[in-house]
């Protein structure tokens, strides 16, 4: 009797220590599970968060001056290699720009036209494209908005005045000064008619497009077009 006694007690006393070891095991599968569905939850609110400074441009409508500024970020983010948290940097991100119709109605009928290509596909700086629109901005910056504004409304007095050989007398009268370009050259009629453009470009709108993903669900490509 003794022994069925303890035979009994030592059956009780597995028995709790399986039921302890089932609940801890339980608790522990329990707490894995909410901390992975935590790391998850943080980890889509921060690639949400990602997006969302890109996919602002693409719900209506923008100007081509906040473009310009699309452009600049996606060339900032791309110079990033490091991988944080759940933003993969090596993931690159692309602006296609359809230009086809802003040629058409504003670009300059020669070769020094700024806009040459009807798409441009920007990733990096070392495009045409976000190099010389950065150069008119800090043209603009440095000599003013207006002093570039006032030879572009005067490009053809200049013109006629570059003829008889008084170009830079001229642009004196026009904005008080000889303005140079970044090379430190007077600027040319050329660039003034590239500004011209440059200027058109900054206040005409443009519509996007279809937005691209990456396998992760990063943004991975975004399209523009001009709109008439």
């Amino acid at each position: 009797m003794e022994n069925a006694s303890k035979a009994l007690l030592m059956a009780g006393g597995v028995l709790i220590a399986l039921l302890v070891i089932g609940a801890l095991v339980l608790m522990f599968n329990q707490l894995s599970y909410y901390q992975k569905s935590e790391t998850t939850s943080e980890k889509t609110q921060q690639l949400t968060e990602f997006n969302k400074e890109y996919l602002k441009y693409t719900y209506d409508d923008i100007k081509g001056y906040e473009l310009i500024s699309v452009v600049n970020k996606v060339i900032d983010y791309n110079i990033k290699e490091n991988v944080g948290n759940s933003v993969d940097y090596t993931k690159k991100i692309t602006v296609d720009i359809n230009m086809k119709n802003f040629k058409s109605k504003y670009g300059v009928r020669n070769v020094t036209s700024l806009f040459t290509k009807d798409t441009y596909t920007i990733n990096s700086d070392n495009t045409i494209f976000s190099t010389d629109l950065n150069n008119f901005r800090a043209m603009e910056n440095t000599y003013t908005l207006s002093a570039m504004n006032k030879l572009s409304a005067n490009y053809d007095t200049l013109k006629q005045a570059k003829e008889e050989n008084q170009y830079e007398i001229k642009m004196k009268e026009v904005v008080g000064k000889v303005v140079k370009n970044n090379s430190g050259n007077t600027i040319s009629l050329s660039e003034i008619e590239q500004y011209r453009e440059y200027s058109e470009f900054k206040s005409s709108t443009f519509k996007p497009l279809n937005v691209e993903y990456h396998d992760n669900g990063q943004v991975k490509k975004i399209s523009f077009e001009f709109k008439n």
